[in-house]
């Protein structure tokens, strides 16, 4: 899952300050702005997920800009988090695109397979991917809907943190948008 959006991050200004340089493409960023108008409607996601991932936290299904408020609040009470929003499809089954996926730093030492992280990769883009199997240059991972391993190597100078919950919109974040702007429409016609 390449990860489009480096939202917020509490504490690692040395991270914050390499994740600045990442994007925010315009529909997420209006997106982040648009974000405090969910209601929290959260129910776990009934996934099955591949023996892989063991390590890794299932998504909660939350509204569309619940998912955002939801990161923020955990960034903002967490030391060392940070929240990006995912791209793609490569961790299907266990995280569908865009889904918000908060992470926390950790020591090298303390990374074991089956944990999703999120780590920089050769493209300079941030990466969220299962951890397969340790080497002495850094840690092999993996989508879990990939055939192959990723071909960057998670060390301690790309690793951004491990997911440690990931928040499911329960419909596309566009679609929610559209929909709010059409309910202010109505309530602005309305006599």
């Amino acid at each position: 899952m390449g990860l489009n959006v480096h939202m917020q991050t509490n504490g690692a200004p040395e991270k914050a300050a390499r994740l600045a340089r990442i994007r925010i493409s315009g529909g997420l960023w209006m997106i982040a702005l648009l974000g405090w108008a969910g209601v929290a409607c959260a129910a776990q996601a009934a996934v099955q997920v591949s023996p892989a991932a063991a390590l890794s936290p299932a998504a909660v299904v939350v509204e569309p800009f619940q998912a955002i408020m939801l990161g923020k609040a955990y960034v903002a009470s967490h030391a060392g988090a940070a929240f990006l929003v995912g791209s793609g499809d490569s961790m299907l089954p266990l995280y569908k695109d865009h889904t918000v996926v908060v992470t926390q730093r950790i020591a090298m030492r303390d990374l074991r397979a089956g944990m999703t992280v999120a780590y920089m990769g050769d493209s300079g883009r941030p990466v969220a991917h299962v951890l397969v199997k340790k080497t002495f240059l850094g840690w092999v991972a993996k989508g879990i809907g990939n055939p192959a391993s990723d071909s960057a190597l998670v060390t301690r100078d790309n690793l951004i943190g491990v997911v440690v919950k990931a928040y499911e919109p329960s419909a596309s974040l566009m679609v929610a948008l559209l929909d709010e702007a059409r309910m202010r429409s109505t309530i602005a016609a309305t006599p």
